[in-house]
């Protein structure tokens, strides 16, 4: 018969296309009961059938499917059997056998079987005598007695030969014989003698074998397989990983999870049907599976077959176990001394591991299949583990290996180690909190707690521990302290200690604790420790300025510590931070709150989301400088991001959260402060200041967006219903928000009484600045409501002297805008233009939103109509911008009221422009200058430039554009 190569075009094309794929057998929770499609496998398929066609019409065929172990060989070799018998094929299958193979023409004598079974004795009788003694003799229960023992004569050969021509010459046949490189020496021999004599037979062979496995009659294999159509079958791709887990565990957890069982099998089918049998199996339902799960899993199975797979190189099992407990990318000579190999040994190993796809073709050594290397640690007993562990350790620390490396195998050796070993387990912690896993140093200094210590070791390692812990466990981390601070013999040991307990105080309100522990500390220190001394007096004055009754003491330390100055840089960031905070709510220098932001965080790191690090990040939005502020912002985020703290991403998130209220931009605002809280989570949250004060700006951004009952909600979820606040300073934050919430549920009473509680904490704090908290004009408002304007002014006229002090035009034109209302008459009219004029200076859209609206409804109100026109259209547009839909809806009502009356006249101008745009841009398209347009309409450049913005969103051009598009609509540009 012609003698078929891989160089051909069909088997070429059919390389190119190969894609893998193994039915999933049994796997629980299956409905159907039938085998489940072979997916993806349909190049292969139709080449074996095409193959059987060509077999039937008598042109015969010798195939090898071959790959790595679990590549999905025998699973294509059910649908082949089941197409022959259908078109009516003999079919005679076999399977090679470790136990077998020492039996002479054992795998003939299956493939012969079931063939001869389906004819009756006289046929089977009729054959074996027409095929010659010898093919009776082998095939005889009586047994196979050649005089040429197992390797079979001329005459036994040709006998087999004449019977599978009698039995193709009855039906085609099918012939398969599965891990043939397991198959005995004589089948091998036999059947490459029948298949180079076979000639226009009906007859198709399809042999298995497996990569990397040595077989057991190599010479006889590599003879018969001279002769074959190579199918070399590759993993699955993604897309049939992920049908096939879809089988498994359902369509929406299949995409999901599909890349991770990819990558822990690499698609190899075995792997991951045993994958997907454990996983199906787990006590939590598929929805709860996630990727960290996945890449955890072995299995008993693979073990199994692994363990069977070693047996003929033991060396190679051990050498996998040393790679199994090093880890992916291990040196070859660590891995070789862990397995106790000499290096020819371990050589030989590895490329036994390498041959059998265990091991991948590299260096350093890595397991092919994440999930093989589950397995083999999974197959490890517990004594063997440590042991390993405990001896991978000790060689890391001899080559000098990272510390995280050495402590990752600390964690998994026994509790008592050597004694470097708690050494080694905190330099690990360091390297894990510097690059943002503080959970991980935990972890590292937990275990190094549970190992011999020196004398004194063990209170540094609980503060350290107890400070890693701050950052996503805060009241196990102040316990940890405490107990260290207790257990610390020396007065600077206790120091550094307070350095972190003093502020996890302050920042869990246990105020007066704080100060304690920091003065009693002090006592103890010698006045020589200057920066130390410093650091906890600052420490001690922020605990005592967040209670209202300690506030006075507060500010003698204040004295005291203005007039040092530390040595280290960062406690002068520190220093400058505070001071930053403090400008900004008394109202002074705000200039210097920018300056001493920078420079505060020039050179900062996390440590920075300590108190009073980052007041400084939340009073920047005070200064009304969003550029400046989302700069160094922006290297805040990047502090936050290294040091992996919950706290540092709430405390980031809050600040920008009062950037973009600061800006009228409610609905991010409200984002922000909703991550914010989710970050600071609940548990004991209601204690924590910042967390207050989140709350509080996140009912500042949902009333003005109309979800009062949101507002409402959170700050009954925070417990700051309460009429009793407790005196705090953050809790005046809370007031002034819930002031503000009240005004708008329409109760101006309780409004009124929350918002002079406000002022009466906040001078004591000396929180003067309006631009920090707005009690003054809010109280104002609800004053006003109230009939009581000569209490109103009062306030207004106080909050525009603070707010000219701060000289920002937000504060400014908020002041006079409640100034305006609690006024009357031609005063009224002349403070709202002087309101709307410094708005829009300012980046408070929605300031400028409300001056614009109750100017619109004064000037209506006085037979105004045009300017009340404008004035509530730009209202309504610039309401709808910041998300604030009650005050949109008030803009609409009063535009649906007083439209009709204006005529035509006031929907003359085109691209939906109001009269105001529409002056601007044909002057701007006249040639005129922003400075020459506001001149000639006596207006702002602010106003100029925020009319033409609107004016280039509606038109789609820019200036340039501004002629060309205002010329096809008919109208001179001389009527401006």
């Amino acid at each position: 018969m012609p003698r078929p190569t891989t160089h051909q075009p069909q088997v070429t094309r059919l390389i190119e296309q190969l894609l893998k794929v193994n039915r999933l057998k049994n796997l629980p929770r299956q409905q159907k009961t039938q085998r489940l499609p072979l997916i993806g496998r349909n190049s292969e398929l139709r080449l074996l059938h095409a193959l059987l066609t060509e077999a039937s019409h008598g042109r015969p065929a010798v195939v090898l499917l071959t790959g790595e172990a679990g590549i999905g060989k025998t699973s294509l070799l059910d649908p082949l059997t089941d197409d022959a018998r259908r078109r009516g094929f003999t079919v005679g299958r076999a399977d090679g056998s470790p136990l077998e193979r020492d039996f002479a023409f054992g795998v003939v004598r299956q493939l012969f079987e079931n063939p001869l079974a389906e004819y009756d004795e006289q046929q089977r009788e009729a054959l074996l005598e027409s095929a010659g003694p010898a093919a009776a003799m082998v095939l005889r229960d009586r047994g196979f007695h050649s005089p040429h023992g197992d390797r079979g004569s001329f005459a036994t050969h040709h006998a087999l030969y004449r019977l599978m021509g009698s039995l193709a010459d009855r039906a085609p046949l099918l012939v398969t014989v599965d891990d043939a490189h397991l198959a005995d020496a004589p089948s091998l021999r036999c059947l490459s003698y029948v298949v180079r004599r076979l000639n226009a037979q009906p007859v198709l062979l399809v042999l298995c074998t497996t990569e990397g496995e040595h077989p057991h009659a190599d010479q006889a294999l590599d003879d018969l397989l001279s002769a074959a159509h190579i199918m070399r079958l590759a993993p699955l791709g993604p897309d049939h990983v992920q049908e096939v887990v879809r089988h498994a565990v359902g369509g929406p957890v299949a995409q999901r999870i599909a890349p991770a069982c990819r990558e822990v099998t690499r698609g190899n089918p075995f792997l991951l049907t045993e994958l997907l049998r454990i996983l199906v199996r787990q006590p939590e339902p598929p929805t709860r599976i996630t990727e960290q799960s996945i890449r955890e899993l072995g299995s008993p199975a693979v073990a199994e077959r692994l363990i069977a797979s070693f047996r003929s190189c033991p060396d190679a099992a051990e050498l996998a176990h040393a790679v199994a407990i090093l880890g992916d990318r291990t040196e070859f000579a660590l891995a070789a001394e862990l397995a106790d190999l000499a290096p020819a040994a371990a050589a030989r190993a590895l490329d036994a591991l390498v041959q059998m796809k265990v091991l991948q073709n590299s260096c350093p050594l890595a397991f092919v299949h994440t999930f093989v290397r589950n397995a083999v640690l999974d197959n490890t007993l517990i004594g063997r583990r440590i042991a390993s562990h405990t001896k991978a350790a000790e060689l890391l620390r001899q080559a000098q290996a990272p510390a995280e490396r050495i402590a990752a195998h600390l964690l998994n050796s026994s509790l008592v180690l050597p004694p470097w070993a708690a050494d080694v387990l905190r330099e690990a912690a360091h390297l894990a909190e510097s690059r943002g896993a503080p959970d991980v140093a935990a972890t590292y200094l937990q275990h190094a707690l549970n190992q011999p210590l020196l004398p004194g070791q063990r209170p540094f390692i609980l503060a350290e521990l107890g400070s890693v812990e701050l950052s996503f466990a805060p009241t196990q981390g102040i316990g940890h302290l405490r107990t260290a601070l207790g257990s610390t013999a020396d007065a600077q040991g206790a120091a550094r200690v307070a350095l972190s307990l003093v502020p996890a105080l302050c920042m869990a309100s246990a105020h007066q604790e704080a100060v304690d522990v920091a003065d009693a500390v002090l006592a103890g220190l010698d006045s020589q420790d200057r920066d130390l001394t410093w650091a906890l007096n600052a420490m001690a004055m922020v605990s005592q300025f967040q209670r209202m009754q300690t506030a006075a003491d507060a500010r003698a330390r204040i004295e005291q510590l203005s007039a040092q100055l530390p040595d280290s840089p960062d406690l002068r960031r520190s220093r400058l931070a505070f001071l930053a905070a403090m400008n900004s709510w008394r109202g002074e220098a705000r200039t210097d709150v920018i300056q001493y932001t920078r420079e505060a965080l020039a050179g900062a790191d996390s440590l920075f989301f300590r108190p009073p690090g980052y007041y400084a990040l939340l009073s920047l939005p005070s200064a009304d400088e969003p550029h400046t502020a989302k700069e160094l912002y922006a290297a805040a985020d990047r502090f936050a991001t290294e040091s992996g703290s919950p706290r540092a991403a709430a405390i980031m998130a809050a600040a920008h959260g009062k950037l973009s209220l600061a800006a009228g931009d409610v609905t991010q605002a409200t984002r922000e402060f909703t991550a914010a809280l989710d970050f600071f989570g609940r548990d004991g949250a209601t204690t924590d200041g910042d967390a207050l004060s989140c709350a509080a700006g996140l009912v500042e951004a949902l009333v003005p967006a109309g979800r009062l009952n949101e507002a409402r909600a959170t700050l009954a979820e925070w417990d700051l219903l309460s009429d009793e606040l407790p005196e705090v300073l953050h809790h005046n934050f809370v007031l002034c928000a819930r002031g503000l919430l009240r005004i708008a549920e329409g109760d101006p009473q309780q409004a009124a009484a929350d918002l002079e509680e406000c002022g009466r904490r906040a001078e004591v704090w000396q929180m003067r600045n309006p631009a920090v908290a707005p009690w003054r004009s809010r109280a104002a408002t609800a004053h006003t409501l109230l009939g009581a304007t000569d209490r109103a002014r009062k306030l207004a006229e106080e909050e525009l002297a603070y707010a000219h002090r701060w000289n920002t035009p937000r504060t400014i034109g908020h002041a006079l805008h409640a100034l305006a209302m609690a006024s009357d008459g031609e005063r009224r009219s002349t403070l709202l233009t002087e309101a709307v004029t410094a708005l829009e200076k300012s980046p408070s859209r929605l300031g400028l939103a409300h001056a614009l609206l109750d100017f619109g409804i004064h000037a209506e109100e006085n037979g105004h109509r045009t300017p009340a026109l404008e004035a509530l259209r730009q209202a309504a547009h610039l309401a709808h911008i910041c998300g604030a839909a009650p005050l949109q809806a008030r803009a609409q009502h009063h535009l649906t009221a007083l439209a009709p009356a204006c005529g035509t006249a006031c929907h003359s101008s085109p691209y939906g422009l109001t009269p105001q745009e529409y002056r601007v841009a044909l002057l701007a398209a006249q040639g005129a200058t922003n400075r020459q347009i506001a001149e000639k309409l006596c207006v702002t450049v602010r106003a100029v430039e925020f009319h033409l913005s609107g004016t280039y969103r509606k038109i789609g051009v820019k200036r340039a554009g501004l002629a060309s598009a205002l010329s096809g609509d008919g109208t001179s540009a001389h009527g401006a």
